[in-house]
C-alpha cells in the first residue's frame, strides 16, 4: 500500500498522531473488501461511534467558542460536519489512496466521508478524547475559525444563518422540537444493512416518547444518514410537525 507523508498504515502514524495499527486499519476498510478478505474486518462500526464523536467535538466547540441558543447550534454542528466538509478532510489527509476495497472499487466521496468518522472512532478508542479533540481541531481548525469569523460581525452571520436554512433537514427539526419542549431527544438505531457492498440498504429506526407513549418510524437510504434522515422525516408527518 502507498504511503504518503500524511498517513503511514505500516506505523499508525497520522499527522502529528500516532494511533493503534489494527484500528487504524479497519478505519480504512470498506465493506466490500469483505467480499474478498471474509477474515478482515470494515469501517461500519467504527464509522459508526465516530459519527457520535464529531459530533460531540463539534458541540463542545460551539457550546465554548459562541453564544448560540440550542436550535442554532444544532444547525450549526450539522453544517461542520456535512458531508462535503468530511469529504474535504478526506481529500487533504489522501484518504482515498489507503483506503482498502475489492478489485477494481473506485472510491468515492461518501467513502471518504465514512472513513474520516471511522478514523474519529478509531482515534477515540485508541488514544481518549482530550487526543482525539486536539486532532479534530487540526483537521477542522479552518472552518471553525471561519465560523467562529463570521458569527461575529452581521454580515457573516447572515449567511451562516442561510446556509443553516439550506442546511435544515427533519433530524434538525425533530430535534429543536424535543429540545424547546424539555423532552428526551429522539433516538435512532439501525434495523438492518441488505443488499449488496456496491449498493447497500439501509433501515433506520427513529423512536420518541411523547406523553408515556413510544412512537416509531422506520426510515431507509443508501446510507445511515439518508436512512436516519427518512425515518425522521416520517416522525415529523407521524407527528404533525411543521
Amino acid at each position: 500500500m502507498s504511503k504518503t507523508k500524511k498517513i503511514d498504515l505500516e506505523t499508525g502514524q497520522v499527522l502529528d498522531w500516532k494511533i493503534d495499527i489494527e484500528l487504524l486499519t479497519e478505519a480504512f476498510t470498506h465493506p466490500n473488501y469483505i467480499s474478498e478478505n471474509p477474515n478482515a474486518k470494515d469501517f461500519e462500526r467504527l464509522e459508526f461511534l465516530g459519527d457520535a464523536v464529531l459530533d460531540l467535538m463539534s458541540a463542545e466547540w460551539l457550546f465554548g467558542e459562541t453564544n448560540e441558543e440550542v436550535g442554532i447550534m444544532s444547525q450549526l454542528r450539522s453544517l461542520l460536519v456535512r458531508t462535503n466538509a468530511l469529504a474535504e478532510v478526506g481529500k487533504n489527509l489522501g484518504i482515498a489512496k489507503h483506503v482498502r476495497t475489492e478489485s477494481k472499487y473506485q472510491v468515492v466521496e461518501t467513502d471518504l466521508e465514512d472513513v474520516v468518522e471511522a478514523l474519529f472512532g478509531a482515534f477515540y478508542l485508541s488514544e481518549g478524547r482530550d487526543v482525539t479533540r486536539e486532532f479534530f481541531k487540526k483537521l477542522f481548525m479552518k472552518n471553525l475559525k471561519s465560523f467562529k469569523k463570521d458569527l461575529e460581525n452581521d454580515e457573516g452571520r447572515e449567511k451562516i444563518l442561510r446556509l443553516t436554512v439550506c442546511e435544515n433537514n427533519p433530524i434538525n427539526i425533530l430535534q429543536e422540537f424535543f429540545q424547546k419542549r424539555d423532552l428526551d431527544l429522539p433516538e435512532y438505531n439501525m434495523i438492518t444493512r441488505k443488499g449488496s457492498d456496491h449498493e447497500p440498504t439501509f433501515h433506520m429506526e427513529c423512536k420518541v416518547v411523547i406523553e408515556n407513549q413510544m412512537i416509531s418510524t422506520v426510515g431507509k437510504g443508501q446510507n445511515r444518514k439518508a436512512a436516519k434522515k427518512e425515518a425522521a422525516d416520517k416522525m415529523l408527518k407521524k407527528l404533525k410537525i411543521d
